[in-house]
């Protein structure tokens, strides 16, 4: 609600239209459901790409500015810092982020599988764009041997390698002398023509020392002619090849996600006991105070009247031990029930139960 307060203040629009566009383009989640949410955003269990990390620090450059804002509260921290420790429990124990599900990392791991350690292997990648990038940072992972960058724009090609911090960027005139260099080619330019015919991968294999040759080819319209598969020791695979593989480790990605998701639930209802832990105890406090308040009341007149007015100081102080065990009983078993709620009733509703019982408001 502040922060639509705050935007209403800061909009120059009426606040009518305001509010229609908040309506139709916002959603709210209460307490355990709004935990759940954030868990299940941190852990990339709701994102568009099923399992995704790059969501995770999302989340935690908005915890970070909404820290250095001062609109982090004890709450809303410690809601972020269970968030990160429920994604961090979700990759460890399921296979969610194994998986790849991009065209882009999913040619780089079927390289690896095909070359069994790319960290032998020399690499090309042609293209500057976005694929390439994704690429051409998840080669991180494996640590090539060497990576070679190679773009029309040559600028392109040296900001990408600045960038992501691997490479060798080339200039496209001398794309012919830098393919025999490389194991493994990841063609993903825009081109509306093939780049890399039959002829030119021939040449470029008689220029290698060491023969086989592994093309992939994540272009659409294609780069990569396949009749380079008709030469020896070429290897070639398209994106509608990859896509089968992707099409594969989404389903297993979705697997994982049922496992993430109770791991997700489990969190979010310890979250809840925290929560509640925490906004009740000024009311488990109001309680206590108010039982021994009424201990108080009735010994001092149950103490003045026979029998119990003959009592000696011994005994005196044991019927004080006695009321002060029933008091800590009485409060523990309600601190429990609270912190155990039933499919029936929330801490909150019992909470409120207590309140209204013993007219706690009004004690305090």
């Amino acid at each position: 609600k502040d922060i639509f307060i705050d935007l209403q203040r800061f909009c120059p629009v009426p606040k009518a239209e305001l509010d229609d566009e908040i309506k139709n383009r916002s959603y709210s989640h209460m307490q355990k459901e709004a935990a759940r949410h954030a868990f299940s955003v941190a852990s990339g269990l709701d994102s568009l790409v099923l399992g995704e990390t790059q969501i995770a620090g999302q989340f935690k450059d908005a915890a970070q500015f909404a820290a250095e804002g001062n609109t982090l509260g004890p709450i809303l921290k410690r809601m972020t810092q269970e968030a990160f420790a429920a994604s961090k429990k979700v990759r460890t124990n399921t296979d969610i982020g194994k998986k790849p599900v991009s065209i882009s990392h999913a040619a780089i791991d079927l390289a690896n599988r095909v070359y069994g350690q790319l960290k032998n292997c020399r690499v090309l990648v042609i293209g500057a764009g976005e694929m390439a990038e994704i690429a051409a940072k998840y080669l991180l992972k494996y640590n090539p041997k060497q990576v070679f960058i190679c773009n029309r724009t040559l600028t392109r090609a040296e900001n990408l390698v600045q960038k992501v911090g691997i490479g060798i960027a080339y200039p496209w005139e001398e794309l012919n002398e830098v393919l025999p260099l490389a194991d493994v080619v990841i063609s993903c330019t825009g081109a509306n023509e093939i780049i890399l015919d039959k002829a030119r991968i021939q040449k470029s294999q008689n220029n290698r020392s060491r023969k086989a040759a592994f093309f992939i080819d994540i272009a659409l319209p294609r780069d990569i002619d396949p009749k380079i598969t008709e030469l020896e020791d070429v290897y070639l695979f398209d994106i509608d090849d990859l896509k089968q593989v992707v099409g594969e480790n989404f389903e297993e990605r979705k697997k994982a996600a049922e496992l993430g998701r109770g791991i997700i639930i489990e969190n979010a209802e310890a979250f809840d006991r925290w929560l509640s832990t925490r906004t009740f105890k000024p009311t488990l406090a109001t309680f206590r105070d108010y039982l021994e308040g009424l201990v108080a009341q009735e010994m001092q007149k149950s103490l003045s009247k026979s029998p119990l007015n003959a009592l000696d100081a011994q005994q005196h102080k044991a019927l004080e031990a006695l009321m002060k065990s029933i008091i800590s009983k009485m409060a523990g078993d309600v601190g429990r029930a609270v912190h155990n709620p039933t499919e029936v009733f929330d801490s909150t509703d019992l909470t409120e139960a207590l309140k209204i019982l013993f007219t706690l408001d009004k004690t305090s």
